[in-house]
């Protein structure tokens, strides 16, 4: 597996982030990590639209979709996780698996990521393919 880092899908993402991602219990950072790692294919378009961060009583929630851009039938494990601080210790995570045919998407969305509110969290997604089969 190969990890990609894109400063492009990071630069993306910030912005939809920005744009839609406060919720009624407060601002939500945007994600300053991107992971996508996927076999065959490492395109950042695998997950677009993500959206993540504290809502009403200060639960956080996330969503995005997630695309196979490859040619084949590909296995992925989506986690989206919040984390504090520079060392990203994680606080609370959710992830699904989804199996999808070459041009099939699927919408993420996870209702109860974490619970609580403080400085210096964030929402980080990741992303794992496998072929299927």
């Amino acid at each position: 597996m190969r990890s990609l880092p894109s400063a492009a899908a990071a630069a993306a993402i910030l912005a939809l982030a920005l744009a839609g991602c406060a919720g009624s219990g407060g601002d939500a950072e945007a994600p300053d990590t991107v992971t996508v790692t996927a076999t065959p294919s490492t395109d950042p378009d695998l997950l677009s639209g993500f959206v993540c961060g504290p809502g009403e009583n200060d639960v956080w929630r996330g969503k995005a979709l997630l695309t196979n851009v490859g040619a084949a039938e590909n296995t992925y494990v989506v986690r989206f996780s919040v984390v504090r601080g520079p060392e990203a210790d994680v606080l609370g995570m959710q992830e699904e698996t989804f199996t999808l045919s070459p041009g099939e998407a699927a919408d993420v969305a996870f209702a109860e990521i974490y619970t609580g509110a403080g400085d210096g969290l964030r929402c980080v997604p990741r992303v794992t393919a496998q072929p299927s089969g």
